[in-house]
C-alpha cells in the first residue's frame, strides 16, 4: 500500500549546475538518498518513494547527465565514478543530508560505494541492489553493450535501442521500456560514459573501507546476481536477503512494495 503522500520535483543549484531531484516525506523523518541506474533517472524511484514517504524523507537526484540534471564539466570519456560521487556529495551537503541512509541500484550502487568511500559518514547504513563487482569479462563487455547506434532516416536505431532495453526484462510493461528508451535517447553520450566509469571503478578495493552496515541483494535473473556473495565477502558489516525469484533490473519499478519492505526492515534494524 502506498503512503498516499505526494512525490514532488525540484531543482537545486550546485556548483554552477542545476540538479533535478524528486523528494517525498516530511522533514524530521529519517532521511534516505536513492541513486538510480543508467540510463534511468529518478523517475525509476517514483513508485518506491510513494511506498516509503510515510517513514522517510526521501531524496532521489538525477545523476549528472541524466534526467533533467546538467552534465558535469568533464569530457564524457574521462568521467570517473568519483566524479559522480563528488557531485552527489555536493548535492547532499547543500541539502544537509550528511549521515543519511543510502540506497543504490546498479550504477547507483557503484556511486553509493564511491560516495561512502570518498566521504565517510555520508551513509549511516547502505543498501545495494545489483552490486557492480564486475568480472574482467563484464568490465570489457559492459561498455560495448551500450555503444551508440548510428542514426538513419528510417529510425532503425530507435528500434534497435528499444530491443536492447526490452531484452533487460521482456515481461516489463511497454510503458516502462518506453520511459527508458526516452531517457536513453535524451542522455546521449552520458549512457556510455557512465558504463565506462563503472568498468574502471575499483569497486572491490573500496568495499573493505566501508564501515557502516551494508545490505546487498539482487534478483536471481539480474545480470549482477553473481556479484552478491563476493561483495559480501569484502564488507566488514555485510548483510543480504533472499528475494522470491525472477526479479530483473526493473525490480524497483515492478516490485516497489517488496523493495520498500526490504529497505525499511534493514534500516530499522541497522541500529544507526
Amino acid at each position: 500500500m502506498t503512503s498516499g503522500l505526494p512525490v514532488r520535483r525540484a531543482y537545486l543549484d550546485v556548483s554552477g549546475r542545476q540538479v533535478h531531484y524528486r523528494t517525498a516525506g516530511k522533514p524530521g523523518l529519517p532521511r534516505l538518498l536513492l541513486l538510480h541506474q543508467s540510463p534511468s533517472s529518478s523517475a525509476m524511484y517514483q513508485a518506491l518513494m510513494e511506498q516509503l514517504a510515510d517513514r522517510y524523507q526521501v531524496f532521489a537526484p538525477d545523476t549528472p547527465g541524466f534526467g533533467n540534471s546538467d552534465t558535469l564539466p568533464v569530457a564524457q570519456h574521462e568521467l570517473q565514478i568519483a566524479d559522480y560521487a563528488r557531485a552527489i556529495h555536493e548535492f547532499c551537503s547543500t541539502l544537509g543530508l550528511t549521515g543519511c541512509y543510502v540506497f543504490g541500484h546498479h550504477t547507483g550502487a557503484a556511486v553509493a560505494v564511491q560516495l561512502e568511500h570518498d566521504y565517510p559518514g555520508t551513509a549511516q547504513a547502505m543498501a545495494l541492489s545489483g552490486p557492480t563487482l564486475l568480472t574482467e569479462e563484464q568490465k570489457i563487455a559492459l561498455p560495448g553493450s551500450v555503444k551508440a547506434l548510428p542514426a538513419d532516416d528510417q529510425g532503425s536505431h530507435v528500434q534497435a535501442l528499444w530491443q536492447r532495453l526490452r531484452d533487460k526484462d521482456p515481461q516489463a510493461p511497454s510503458s516502462l521500456t518506453q520511459r527508458e528508451l526516452l531517457s536513453a535517447l535524451a542522455c546521449g553520450e552520458s549512457y556510455l560514459a557512465s558504463y565506462e566509469a563503472v568498468a574502471r571503478q575499483d569497486f572491490a578495493g573500496q568495499l573493505p573501507a566501508i564501515a557502516c552496515p551494508v545490505l546487498v541483494f539482487a534478483g536471481d535473473q539480474d545480470s549482477l546476481y553473481a556479484a552478491v556473495e563476493p561483495t559480501l565477502a569484502l564488507l566488514s558489516q555485510g548483510h543480504t536477503v533472499d528475494l522470491p525469484g525472477g526479479e530483473r533490473t526493473y525490480v524497483c519499478d515492478r516490485q516497489a512494495d517488496m523493495v520498500a519492505a526490504i529497505l525499511h526492515d534493514f534500516f530499522n534494524a541497522s541500529g544507526s
